[in-house]
């Protein structure tokens, strides 16, 4: 009875920690990363852009922009590389995975609820993608099999809406 007890503590400390390893490797479904620290004294856009990318995916599903709108999308991420797919823009990216459409939906949102201009809206967009990751991005995460990798780790975040990889 004692080594069976004992078999059940080592498959529960053996299960703990391949939990917390797959975790700290992105798999599974581990709690968003913090949101980057910004000060929000004078600067309105702060809090927004601060937002859990799982908001800014839902602002991109739930605003639907009116064609002068989606103008002004165009023209603010036309000349953004996407950090995904450099050799797109962020307007054009590759594909649909979880990190253009959070910057999709941030641009949304300052089209919508801020009434920025395209120049506005780039330079909001390009800070946002600094927080996500302050040391750049390689521009081929979709080509190189790093979509199910999260953003900050130089990624996608994932494909499905449904579950963000951070």
């Amino acid at each position: 009875m004692n080594r069976r007890a004992d078999r059940l503590c080592l498959r529960a400390i053996t299960a703990s920690l391949l939990l917390g390893v797959f975790t700290a490797w992105g798999c599974g479904n581990s709690p968003p990363a913090a949101a980057p620290t910004v000060v929000a004294a004078d600067d309105p856009v702060a809090a927004l852009l601060a937002l859990p990318m799982e908001r800014l995916i839902a602002y991109d599903a739930e605003i639907k922009l009116t064609a002068a709108q989606e103008e002004i999308k165009r023209a603010a991420l036309t000349p953004i590389p996407a950090p995904c797919c450099s050799d797109r823009s962020a307007y054009t990216c590759c594909c649909q995975c979880n990190l253009g459409r959070a910057w999709w939906g941030l641009s949304k949102v300052l089209i919508t609820e801020h009434g920025q201009s395209a120049a506005e809206v780039q330079a909001n967009v390009e800070r946002w993608i600094r927080n996500v990751r302050p040391q750049g991005f390689a521009g081929d995460s979709c080509y190189t099999g790093r979509c199910s990798t999260a953003a900050r780790h130089d990624g996608c975040s994932g494909m499905n809406p449904n579950r963000i990889v951070s």
